[in-house]
């Protein structure tokens, strides 16, 4: 999701989004996050649904106040989110860690598990990332 955001462009974030989020004090680099050796694990879907109701997308304009259920109701009002759903490689694992509440959120994967929720999946293959490495994720 960062990755597509300008740090220095004011956005409106959503406040449930911000209720939620990692509180990282960088921005992270999806390489980086995919290079960490940490095992997969297999995890039932059910655990991550909770974040299909809170707004982690950006719109058109970078503003983060999309839900992934909206887009699941309503595909065709979100293309950019429906066709990166369809997209979505779901042979790849999703990166989850625990956000500031203690629930397990995704740091990479949004996409991929609505695309395993739309397809009735009921277990789903993550990597639970250990906060101590996650500043190995910040970008350069």
């Amino acid at each position: 999701m960062q990755e597509d955001l300008d740090p220095n462009k004011a956005i409106y974030v959503d406040p449930k989004h911000q209720e939620h989020a990692f509180d990282l004090p960088f921005w992270r680099d999806n390489e980086k996050l995919w290079a960490l050796e940490v095992p997969i694990e297999e995890m039932n879907v059910d655990e991550l649904l909770w974040i299909l109701d809170l707004p982690f997308w950006e719109d058109e304009k970078g503003n983060i106040v999309i839900a992934p259920k909206e887009v699941i109701n309503n595909p065709e009002k979100y293309p950019a989110h429906r066709d990166k759903i369809k997209a979505a490689d779901t042979s790849y694992p999703i990166d989850i860690m625990k956000n500031k509440k203690g629930k397990w959120l995704t740091l990479d994967g949004l996409h991929r598990l609505v695309k395993l929720v739309l397809a009735n999946e009921p277990t789903i293959q993550v990597r639970k990332i250990p906060p101590e490495l996650i500043h190995l994720t910040a970008r350069d």
